[in-house]
């Protein structure tokens, strides 16, 4: 049984971090049953091309090369990922769940067959959702699955010129493995979404329009993320790739669009979070053929029958992970985040 917060406002279907101690890094035991990203390759006749070697580019030229005010941020050493407070990671091994728009999208990924997802789903026709049109929850495979404990690095992001105390600081754990210039990207992107594209939809503070423009009846007033649409775009290009971004301007509705005079017209909304959520962690990112840095975001869960919320002392161990691809991809400007999923 899923156990959500109704959603307030329903605008679209947004699909769907903790702060941690600067400890010193340590030696990261090697996972078990890790997820497999991407499928074998198959055999062929002719050699595979040669991928470019990626030039690393640094955070400072990053964030000084964006045309737009970009947010401070502040790193971490690296850590072992830490807990919520009253959660302990479970030792024992989870259920591994994954959402798919179809079966046979699942078996490929895990290498199974749609027949051995049907075993594993005796009710695999009552988890699919046609109003996100995936299957919920699939469970993926029969052995418990092993959490990885890889090292995180704590970032925070920090817009001092945002009016909202809520909305001015994101701190989050993204892969230390990941270069300081994508780490940024990621964290930003966690902070975007977090809290103008996922909990929250749209820009606070705004004006109300004199008269609607389509779906909108609102503009970005001072003190929100950006005001000007150029200086958002230029953030949104700095973050993610041209494909992300051309997606969610896309979107129908949008929740953002560009007004008169370079304003950022928006919506106003929310969505209510799985209070089952117990944290997320990651396994190691891993160079794709493609030149992309690829891997997964597990959200874990405590599904149990005897979870009764977090109003008590009791400590809660999660018992269900749910992945979700977390993807990088180079550009001569540096990393851009193009697939990212909230976990909660």
């Amino acid at each position: 049984m899923k156990k959500n917060f109704p959603i307030l406002v329903s605008l679209v279907l947004l699909t769907a971090c903790t702060s941690a101690p600067a400890d010193s890094v340590a030696a990261t035991p090697e996972p078990t049953a890790t997820p497999v990203i991407t499928l074998e390759p198959t055999p062929s006749p002719t050699p595979a091309p040669t991928m470019a070697v990626y030039d690393e580019v640094s955070f400072d030229d990053w964030r000084d090369g964006a045309d737009c005010t970009m947010p401070d941020y502040t790193f971490s050493a690296p850590h072992k990922p830490q807990p919520q407070e009253q959660v302990t990671w479970p030792t024992d091994g989870v259920t591994l769940c994954y959402n798919a728009k179809t079966l046979e999208e699942a078996a490929e990924i895990f290498h199974t067959t749609v027949e051995n997802l049907k075993e594993l789903n005796p009710d695999w026709q009552d988890k699919y959702s046609r109003a996100i049109g995936c299957y919920w929850g699939l469970k993926v495979q029969t052995d418990p699955y092993t959490l990885p404990m890889n090292n995180v690095v704590t970032v925070t992001v920090n817009a001092p010129w945002v009016e909202s105390y809520y909305d001015r600081t994101e701190v989050c754990d993204v892969p230390a493995s990941l270069d300081k210039q994508a780490r940024a990207a990621l964290a930003s992107a966690y902070y975007f979404q977090y809290h103008w594209w996922g909990m929250h939809a749209g820009f606070l503070p705004y004006e109300k329009l004199d008269e609607p423009v389509g779906f909108f009846n609102y503009r970005a007033a001072d003190g929100a993320f950006y005001t000007k649409f150029s200086e958002f775009g230029s953030f949104l290009h700095t973050v993610y790739s041209d494909a992300w971004v051309d997606d969610m301007l896309s979107m129908d509705p949008a929740l953002f669009a560009e007004g008169e005079n370079d304003t950022i017209l928006t919506l106003d909304g929310d969505r209510g979070g799985n209070i089952a959520y117990c944290g997320h962690l990651f396994t190691e990112p891993e160079l794709q053929p493609d030149g992309s840095l690829a891997f997964w975001q597990l959200s874990l869960t405590c599904e149990s029958d005897d979870f009764k919320g977090w109003a008590g002392e009791e400590t809660i161990v999660p018992d269900t992970a749910t992945v979700t691809t977390v993807r990088l991809v180079p550009t001569e400007n540096g990393w851009r985040v193009d697939a990212l999923e909230l976990p909660s």
